[in-house]
């Protein structure tokens, strides 16, 4: 029987209990990646773009546009080596959500500049959006962003809100081609080992791995196999999910690095307990959403601690 010991079974009461306590669901750290149960994908920096590359997508993203202190907004960014692109846009759902109308205000406006200051784009912010979800919309940008991409030294893009341009910011175009062009490189090579089946798998789930290993569980137990599946399974075809996944590959290494030696076992029992194994049994009982709140929630408070600079405001 699954929940046969005083650890799992504890685990459960503390999941159930955390159902009805934990915050809303995170803003997600990081953009698009393409991951299956062997993954074929590596990421490199260009400057402030981090390109991707996966056997079949190639592309580049800046997870955070730095859009000034005044923007009430978040930003990111993401271009695909077609140069087609599309901005993600955050509100704050404790101060400043965003309002249902941005999606059919028409002075709420997506205004385009070349290098020169030059404007090439000014129409409704959301010409073509999805409809808003955990308090974000994806805006596809117009077609005429893509010659700029491929062309201009720089571009600047901004978003007016109730005819405010509080939210300006400029793109480095050198240094996403670069990105882009290394990206699609890769994409060929790493399509070769595909077909091949030579890509490596990522086994080790990371946090997880050294929680289980610092309390002397298998390499296969109970909560890497659900975990694993979990990943592979369900949160891979969740919005976003693939971009969830990379973005805990990216950062689970640097968190376990920074985390002090002489008190590393007792931080990862305490972390096995409120959250590796409560998130485990949500994911085996299949209580999807509450196995994502448990593991984003885990990953918002390592990354506070241990990689502050990589920290969304809240």
């Amino acid at each position: 029987m699954l929940i046969d010991t005083r650890r799992r079974a504890l685990g459960l009461i503390i999941a159930t209990a955390a159902a009805f306590s934990l915050p809303k669901l995170p803003r997600a750290m990081a953009a698009t990646a393409t991951q299956k149960k062997k993954d074929c994908f590596e990421s490199k920096a260009f400057g402030p773009w981090k390109a991707q590359a996966t056997d079949v997508l190639a592309g580049a993203r800046i997870n955070e546009v730095g859009v000034g202190e005044v923007c009430p907004l978040r930003v990111e960014i993401q271009v695909a080596a077609s140069f087609e692109g599309k901005l993600v846009v955050y509100g704050d759902p404790d101060d400043a959500p965003l309002p249902r109308n941005v999606l059919v205000k028409p002075e709420n406006r997506l205004i385009v500049r070349d290098g020169d200051g030059k404007e090439r784009v000014n129409e409704p912010l959301c010409g073509n959006c999805t409809d808003i979800f955990d308090d974000k919309v994806s805006i596809v940008l117009p077609l005429a962003c893509a010659p700029l991409f491929r062309d201009d030294k720089s571009v600047e893009m901004t978003i007016k809100l109730d005819g405010k341009d509080e939210c300006r910011f400029k793109l480095d175009c050198e240094s996403l081609r670069a990105g882009l062009k290394w990206a699609s490189e890769r994409k060929m090579a790493l399509a070769a080992l595909a077909s091949e089946d030579k890509c490596t798998p990522r086994e080790g789930c990371f946090i997880t791995s050294a929680c289980c290993e610092a309390l002397g569980l298998a390499g296969d137990c109970f909560e890497l196999r659900t975990l694993r599946r979990y990943r592979d399974e369900v949160l891979a075809l969740r919005p976003d999910g693939h971009r969830d996944i990379a973005a805990y590959y990216d950062l689970a290494p640097l968190i376990l690095a920074r985390m002090p030696e002489h008190t590393r076992k007792h931080r990862l029992c305490r972390v096995y307990a409120r959250y590796i194994l409560p998130a485990s049994l949500a994911a085996w009982l299949k209580c999807n959403t509450l196995a994502y709140r448990l593991y984003t929630s885990m990953m918002q408070e390592l990354v506070a601690q241990y990689a502050p600079e990589y920290a969304l405001p809240n």
